[in-house]
């Protein structure tokens, strides 16, 4: 099971969503990627939920939520849920 423990070896680490590049980075007990324009919070198996992920504008605007229901095992599978997430809810947010 990936849990926020399972993360420790990969703060500072980057990835790429929609043409922007986030950074994770870890705030308190929460695991969040961060870029010039949204916060991306992402923290493993929070509140019981393998994977969710909430988008927040950098000015504090929420943009939208979602979940992966299914357990990840991996920071590669992880990484890869929270970026399509992501730009999934950023596409909603754009049609809105």
């Amino acid at each position: 099971m990936f849990e926020m423990a399972s993360l420790e070896a990969h703060y500072g680490k980057a990835m790429e969503i929609n043409g922007e590049w986030y950074t994770l980075t870890k705030v308190g007990e929460i695991a969040m990627w961060i870029s010039k324009s949204y916060k991306v919070y992402a923290t493993p198996y929070f509140e019981d939920i393998p994977v969710p992920v909430e988008v927040i504008a950098i000015n504090e605007q929420p943009i939208g939520t979602d979940s992966y229901p299914v357990e990840v095992y991996d920071f590669e599978r992880y990484t890869k849920v929270v970026k399509t997430l992501s730009e999934k809810i950023l596409r909603r947010a754009r049609m809105q």
